[in-house]
């Protein structure tokens, strides 16, 4: 008995390690390091900063600080389409461990404008764009493999980050 409540408090805490924010658990690659992760390959291929008001939804927004408009490609590896529902899910996270979604991701969408399944062996570009204070960020890059619904609905698959470093 004693055994398994020593394992499952084990297993409890590499859980909630793997969330922490700036761990050491999760690798950690330069922006502009090709990464095959999930059977997806991802690339950061350029940072821009913005104080300008930029179109966002539509209409044009201020940022409070600075947008911080990250352009991201990203390759299907798999022969199968991956679905809307477990396709990656992209986070930029403060040294302090603020998140921050993005404001806009700019990316393949269907006639009607709405997101697409990625195709097997097919490359696709990314824009996204935070409003962030200037700071030192990564980019979380999740990738879902179980999609719950129902009351204890969510999200569980594993991330890795990209240093995007300081936004000065």
């Amino acid at each position: 008995m004693k055994t398994t409540k020593l394992i499952f408090a084990v297993l409890l805490s590499v859980l909630m390690g793997a969330c922490a924010h700036w761990d050491n658990k999760a690798k950690v690659h330069p922006a502009k390091e090709t990464v095959l992760f999930d059977g997806l390959e991802f690339k950061v291929n350029s940072r821009e900063y913005r104080y300008a008001p930029l179109p966002v939804s539509g209409k044009t927004v201020s940022p409070e600080d600075l947008f911080l408009i990250i352009e991201l490609s990203l390759r299907n590896s798999y022969s199968m389409p991956v679905p809307v529902q477990f396709q990656p899910r992209f986070m930029l996270v403060g040294k302090s461990g603020a998140e921050y979604a993005p404001e806009k991701e700019l990316s393949s969408t269907s006639a009607n404008g709405g997101p697409v399944d990625l195709a097997p062996k097919t490359a696709y570009t990314r824009r996204l764009v935070f409003d962030v204070p200037e700071g030192e960020y990564r980019l979380r890059v999740f990738t879902p493999v179980v999609v719950k619904t129902g009351p204890e609905g969510g999200l569980q698959g594993r991330f890795f980050y990209y240093d995007i470093g300081p936004l000065r």
